[in-house]
């Protein structure tokens, strides 16, 4: 064995104490002190090679409770508290507020529209969709229900939506009623038909796939006595970030950052009243006779300081400048923790505060590429397979009972393009993408956020506009070089051989 593990075998015998070594090992190291050595060298060398750090018992990890408890245990019975805490930061923080849109509006800006090769659908899609009467209440497109449900799901950790059968303009019998998580019922735990069970209102089968959901028939902030009724998972959406592997709710994204937020508050609520009292400038009367000035006499020259003031002292009065308390080191603490702050919500720093004086185009572009790289995933494993795919099927569904189209089409998704810090860099970039065949361009048009389909067509529409009134811009690179001069005809071969104009 070698010397490094025999020298740790000592220490820690050193430490321990011989009074932890069992009878047999006392005697073995009298009787063969070799032996023993070796037996204690192979021990401590097998606790070297399993142990971490984090899993010995000292006082830097007393007190940590590490429960190995599923997700849907870990978070039983703590959910509600959880949203009612980040709803509260969100009315009364203007931090908690700052981030919850910072991740709204990078996630779903003006809404991540639909794309088909079908024409017929999509003119269907906005007339619907594009138009309030989509919304149960009558209030939101169907880009506005993307943004809410992912606020929602912010603040309170899921949502809902719920499809109901009604009329609406356009002839689509859909209209989408979106839910807060307070509406399932948290009170049913209980089995279910056949091999289901009930989790807190949601009803899964043997694979843990959804079946139903308990949802009660108002808000249960709106009324003491709610009751709740099954309904089918076909005619629900239940969106929430899937962190655990069995995960069926979800906590609120604030979760992390619950206590960070508050006890800042109360920081920047104490910095503010210490500023405040600092700017008092209070002064303390005493008299030198020893009569002093107390609250009852009738002199009230000096109980307060005006611009320009004349003050009579009595004989004996002395005045002495209260000294206000210092601010320091605010900024510094301040940065800590919205950094803090940010990093549980996924935010960049500059995002949440607003403050890009410590930043330049290479760490802002690094920073805001990290951020996208969380708005990504909420697009496309959350928002689009859970929210957008799903109404894009209940509207297919009902366009077809309406008699408006006769099937179904493929469709794909295109959410709005990550904001260019310097446009002229980043629009380079994608020219020359394209120019090497490294990017086609219903990639590049997808990228920034358009319709490739509808962007051509528009396109050409205006293109066969300027040409039908002769007109000719420096930025039509069909005539114009990128200087602004005219383009030269291509050459052709003329019978004789000769190069001429085309």
């Amino acid at each position: 064995m070698s010397a490094i593990v025999r020298a740790e075998e000592r220490t820690i015998v050193e430490i321990n104490g011989r009074s932890k070594e069992s009878l047999f090992d006392r005697f073995l190291s009298a009787v063969a002190p070799r032996l023993y050595h070796n037996r204690q060298a192979h021990r401590t060398a097998a606790k070297i090679i399993r142990s971490y750090e984090a899993t010995a018992k000292t006082r830097r990890t007393e007190g940590w409770v590490s429960a190995g408890s599923s997700a849907n245990t870990a978070s039983a019975g703590q959910l509600a508290f959880l949203r009612n805490l980040a709803r509260d930061l969100y009315r009364n923080n203007g931090w908690a507020i700052r981030g919850a849109d910072e991740i709204v509006n990078n996630t779903i800006g003006w809404g991540i529209q639909p794309r088909s090769k079908s024409a017929q659908h999509i003119a269907l899609w906005k007339a619907w969709g594009g138009k309030t009467s989509c919304h149960a209440a009558n209030k939101l497109t169907v880009y506005g229900i993307e943004s809410l449900v992912l606020h929602t799901i912010v603040l309170s950790g899921e949502c809902l939506i719920r499809r109901r059968t009604m009329p609406t303009r356009s002839g689509i019998p859909l209209r989408l009623e979106v839910l807060e998580p307070d509406c399932i019922d948290s009170t049913k735990n209980q089995d279910g038909p056949g091999l289901n069970r009930i989790f807190e209102g949601v009803e899964v089968n043997s694979l843990g796939e959804p079946v139903a959901y308990w949802l009660h028939k108002k808000h249960p902030g709106d009324s003491f006595l709610v009751q709740s009724e099954r309904v089918s998972a076909e005619d629900v959406i239940h969106a929430f970030d899937v962190e655990r592997p069995g995960q069926l709710r979800g906590p609120s994204w604030l979760a992390a950052a619950i206590v960070t937020l508050q006890d800042f508050d109360d920081y920047e609520d104490a910095v503010l009243m210490r500023q405040k009292i600092a700017a008092c400038f209070a002064a303390f009367v005493t008299n030198l006779d020893g009569a002093g000035v107390g609250l009852d006499d009738s002199t009230d020259e000096f109980e307060s300081l005006e611009p320009g003031a004349i003050v009579r002292l009595n004989p004996g009065d002395d005045v002495k400048f209260g000294t206000p308390p210092p601010v320091t080191d605010n900024d510094a603490f301040s940065k800590t923790a919205l950094r803090r702050i940010a990093a549980s919500l996924g935010v960049t720093y500059e995002g949440l505060t607003g403050d890009y004086s410590q930043v330049n185009f290479s760490s802002a572009r690094m920073a805001r590429l990290t951020h996208y790289g969380n708005v990504h995933h909420w697009r496309w494993n959350m928002m689009i397979p859970q929210v957008c795919e799903r109404i894009w099927e209940w509207f297919e569904d009902a366009a077809i009972i309406a008699g408006k189209v006769a099937g179904q089409a493929e469709v794909s998704w295109t959410p709005p393009p990550m904001p260019m810090i310097e446009p002229d860099r980043e629009g380079k970039a994608y020219r020359q993408a394209v120019r090497a065949g490294q990017m086609t361009h219903k990639e590049m048009i997808a990228e920034m956020g358009n319709d490739p389909e509808t962007f051509f067509d528009e396109y050409k529409e205006g293109l066969d506009e300027i040409d039908k009134r002769g007109i000719v811009l420096d930025s039509d690179a069909r005539k114009t070089t990128d200087a602004g001069q005219l383009q030269q005809e291509p050459m052709t071969k003329a019978p004789g051989g000769q190069e001429k104009n085309a």
